[in-house]
């Protein structure tokens, strides 16, 4: 069972218990935190992870509920703080602190025992297909092929519970400092909590039901949210493109306004008139391309013929326009009119 907090990484919860309660000059209980095999909510830890997460328990609260209940609650009672955490042999051993009264006569009582250690995994895995399931489940993972396999993890807090997610945890001894002696074992490691599987209360049923519905609402949200992140980016990488394509459209542009306008006689200073151009919309060159092109096509459409020569003579000007009009017209001008 699993839901997603506030804060960076992935909240994983599981159950342990008692495993002995002692001191040499106060309260301490040490609890079975956890092994590396599968639990009870269908994921596990790494050996690796296990051994360097343990320094981060240190200092986290062991809590109940305000009234001395068991559960998850949002504002827990603190009754301890953890001292120590260890692993012998492939399991976490770790003991706090109890510093209200209350709490350890629940302890010493064997009324209290199972505690949830809730972890925050900021790396997971599918044990079928070793896929990353950090942000969300894998098919495998939700249909049952596989589970979650947590590698890099730290702790996050202590609560104490009613069934433990680890079978094999349990109270095993009492010692208190104050009577400098062992108690007789309360129960045994291999079977502190009832039979191994023992179905949870009806108000856990009902805890885990609704932290599953969260679970599965935050991975669809994280889901939607690495979906909007691959859109953002090729929106981005679509824009970037567009904007290389208009880029070599407007060179384009301003080459073909500048080539025109040096052909039509309206330029001469070809870098200036670069210069000047660049400055200039697609809209803007798109005209001066126009009008350039049209003043040189009606240029070269001029006739390029003889143009008359006025050659002072003995006839002068008369004699100059009747010689024109020879050229023109084919005829000169009746004598007379």
């Amino acid at each position: 069972m699993s839901v997603r907090p506030s804060r960076p990484g992935i909240e994983f919860r599981f159950q342990a218990a008692v495993h002995e309660l002692g001191s040499d000059g106060g309260r301490l209980a040490t609890f079975y935190i956890m092994d590396t095999g599968l639990n009870r909510n269908n994921w596990r830890v790494t050996d690796r992870a296990l051994e360097r997460a343990l320094p981060s328990l240190v200092g986290k609260p062991l809590s109940c509920i305000p009234g001395y209940r068991v559960n998850h609650v949002h504002e827990p009672l603190r009754v301890g703080s953890w001292v120590k955490a260890e692993k012998p042999d492939g399991y976490a051993l770790a003991t706090a602190e109890v510093i209200d009264v209350v709490a350890w006569e629940m302890l010493r009582s064997g009324e209290w025992g199972a505690v949830s250690v809730v972890i925050r995994a900021y790396r997971v895995t599918c044990s079928f297909c070793g896929g990353d399931v950090t942000g969300a489940p894998d098919g495998h993972v939700l249909s049952g092929m596989g589970h979650d396999v947590v590698r890099v993890f730290v702790f996050d807090r202590v609560d104490f519970v009613n069934v433990p997610a680890y079978p094999q945890a349990g109270l095993v001894d009492v010692i208190h400092a104050a009577s400098g002696g062992v108690q007789t074992s309360l129960s045994k490691l291999d079977g502190a909590q009832g039979p191994q599987g023992a179905s949870p209360e009806p108000e856990e049923k009902m805890e885990r039901k609704g932290m599953e519905r969260i679970a599965e609402l935050e991975r669809i949200l994280e889901t939607v949210r690495a979906e909007n992140r691959r859109l953002k980016a090729e929106t981005e990488e679509y824009r970037g493109a567009l904007r290389r394509v208009e880029e070599e459209r407007h060179g384009e542009l301003v080459e073909r306004a500048l080539e025109s306008r040096l052909r039509a006689g309206l330029a001469r200073d070809r870098e200036a008139e670069a210069a000047r151009l660049g400055g200039m919309d697609d809209s803007t060159l798109t005209m001066l391309v126009e009008d350039a092109e049209g003043l040189a096509r009606r240029t070269a459409a001029v006739p390029r013929g003889p143009r008359a020569k006025y050659t002072a003579g003995v006839g002068g000007f008369e004699e100059a326009v009747e010689e024109m009009r020879m050229r023109l017209f084919g005829h000169r001008r009746e004598a007379g009119a």
